[in-house]
């Protein structure tokens, strides 16, 4: 088991604790998830458990942590590596080699596995998570979601108790989400495994998780059964808001397990806003019969798609299917044919760095962004870039609305996740570009953090910008899509209402269409409560 006494961890320069006086006990074979808001100590928890921390960050610690009888804080990662496999939040920081087999070869070679056995476990491991396609092929030619997939993979190999995963699934479709999550249960019951997952998207994880570590605001730690930590948390998914909005008790934690309610006749009448089709005949981008190849692999094939001024169109699909190649052959960054209007001029023979005036591109590592010294400077090297100035006054401004004026003078990679991103979000539009392509901005985000970035995001629409974003995240996306595009192997399969997409296409539902079906509701919001 997992045991952790009176541990506390100050980083270095900081004048707090992230963990203060943290006790808990994890039994073996059990899956804990471990939530809370951005900043709030996740990653640091787990960190402590294979020896991270204080090994590579540093700092004070105190306190004891037994894991299976080893001491993390006085062994260090080398000695924990056997016992502990841990994911990385960011599964690109962790990569050694280029190529995917070389990758997890070098995890077995560490312990010194005998080769005749590292291929059998490298067959194994790749068939179980379904990636056998991917063995030969170069990390860097991986979309995000499958780059997860080979970390995973990576840790998985040396078949440790203890397996750590921070955010595994947040650059993973549903489709695969589920199909990882599967495996890693059946993984857990077959070697009595005893795995620990950091996760915002707390709907994919709470019908498998037998405990939950919430780490709050405040600095206190609820533990215990998912049916005793979910009443007091800060941030829940749909399933629970609408549940503790109805009263229903004990909390249902799948939609299967959720009473069946009469829905209100009127609800089929109501038209909600997001689903009114604006007659927006402005369209500043516009791509005709676009097709993509990378090699000899068609990656997108006659892709017909325009955004209108002040629209949120989002984009989604399976990983692999294309999404962040059409957002790179936009820009020119990979070569495609077919044509792209931009403000009705043909752009399609334009290079790069003229498209970019005009467009704003977040990509899905926004680490690729950030390379000043200062978030301030980060501001300040766009607008050179574009031959704009603004005044000190205005950028603190500017960066309110992303919640980073108090830490504009910080360097960004020391930054965490959620902030890592906002800063490269400000960095991209600190311009104001009228068309903004969006890969993957929740990533790494709470509820909080994503409601936040959803307010910013309709207030640049209400703006007429037109923003194309592509996600995962189908409860995020269905609170702000005005429009859905559904991309699978190359080929737009849908467009249409965020109310069809979220409602009636398989493997998009949200739970709120998946405990109401028929309603048209896709969020809490729309559910016609009695209160009202």
């Amino acid at each position: 088991m997992i045991e952790i006494k009176q541990l506390s961890y100050q980083y270095p320069q900081a004048n707090f604790n992230v963990l203060d006086n943290v006790k808990l006990e994890i039994p073996a074979g059990s899956l804990t998830l471990v939530t809370g808001s951005s900043g709030s100590g996740k990653s640091t928890l787990l960190r402590c458990i294979n020896g991270l921390v204080p090994h590579f960050t540093g700092g004070k610690i105190s306190g004891e942590i037994r894991v299976f009888g080893a001491d993390p804080v006085r062994q260090g990662v080398a000695k924990m590596a056997d016992t502990v496999g841990f994911v990385f939040q960011e599964p690109e920081a962790q990569f050694v080699f280029d190529a995917v087999e070389d990758e997890i070869v070098f995890y077995l070679e560490n312990m010194g596995i005998p080769r005749e056995k590292m291929d059998r476990r490298i067959n194994q491991v790749l068939q179980e998570i379904k990636i056998s396609a991917l063995r030969h092929k170069k990390i860097k030619a991986l979309s995000g979601g499958e780059q997860q997939k080979v970390a995973i993979a990576s840790a998985l190999v040396t078949q440790p108790k203890v397996l750590i995963l921070d955010e595994p699934t947040s650059q993973l479709d549903p489709s695969s989400a589920e199909e990882v999550l599967t495996f890693i249960l059946e993984l857990k019951s077959r070697l009595n495994l005893t795995v620990l997952i950091s996760e915002h998207r707390l709907e994919r994880l709470l019908p498998y998780v037998d405990l939950v570590i919430n780490l709050t605001s405040d600095r206190k730690i609820l533990f215990g059964e998912p049916q005793q930590v979910l009443p007091s948390m800060e941030q829940v998914p749909p399933i629970i808001e609408i549940s503790q909005n109805l009263g229903i008790t004990p909390l249902p934690l799948t939609p299967a397990s959720f009473p069946n309610l009469p829905v209100p006749e009127s609800s089929t009448t109501i038209k909600l806003n997001k689903d009114i089709q604006k007659d927006n005949q402005d369209h500043p981008l516009v791509i005709n019969q676009l097709s993509t190849k990378i090699g000899e692999n068609q990656i997108l094939e006659n892709i017909n798609l325009d955004i209108s001024v002040g629209e949120i169109l989002v984009l989604m699909g399976p990983n692999g299917s294309g999404k962040t190649t059409l957002l790179r052959s936009i820009l020119g960054l990979i070569p495609s044919t077919g044509e792209l209007f931009l403000n009705k001029n043909n752009i399609t023979n334009y290079h790069f760095s003229e498209v970019i005036q005009n467009i704003a591109y977040l990509p899905q590592n926004p680490n690729d962004l950030l390379f000043a010294e200062s978030i301030h400077d980060e501001l300040r090297t766009t607008l050179k870039n574009h031959r704009l100035t603004l005044n000190d006054e205005r950028i603190s401004t500017f960066l309110d609305h992303f919640g980073l004026a108090e830490k504009q003078s910080h360097y960004p990679r020391d930054l965490s996740v959620g902030e890592r991103q906002r800063t490269a979000i400000a960095a991209i539009t600190v311009h104001n570009p009228n068309i903004i392509l969006l890969d993957e901005p929740t990533r790494g985000l709470d509820y909080y953090a994503k409601r936040s970035l959803k307010d910013l995001f309709q207030r640049w629409r209400d703006q007429n910008k037109a923003i194309l974003l592509v996600t995962h995240d189908v409860e995020f996306a269905a609170q702000l899509a005005d429009r859905v595009a559904i991309l699978e192997k190359g080929h737009l399969i849908f467009t249409g209402t965020p109310e069809t997409a979220f409602s009636e296409i398989s493997g998009y539902q949200t739970q709120t269409a998946q405990l109401f079906p028929g309603s048209g509701w896709i969020t809490p919001q729309d559910v016609l409560y009695p209160a009202q």
